[in-house]
């Protein structure tokens, strides 16, 4: 498992607010869920990337805690 620092955390955040998808969207599809972590870890230098699980699960985990930005479609 890929270690979330808080700089990956904020790069999350920020690609999150750019793509305009709602997160319940985002992780309920698999084509866009495969897109957002493929764009994540292409902005990740000297880390091994993702998994597509573990992007939806620091997604979840983020709004729960109420510092996911709000996205409406």
């Amino acid at each position: 498992m890929a270690e979330w620092t808080s700089e990956i955390e904020e790069e999350l955040k920020k690609l999150y607010v750019e793509t305009d998808i709602p997160s319940d969207t985002l992780i309920k599809s698999k084509e866009n869920l495969s897109r957002f972590t493929s764009t994540l870890n292409s902005k990740l230098t000297d880390h091994d990337g993702f998994t597509q699980e573990e992007v939806a699960g620091k997604l979840l985990k983020i709004r729960k805690t109420g510092n996911l930005p709000t996205i409406r479609s």
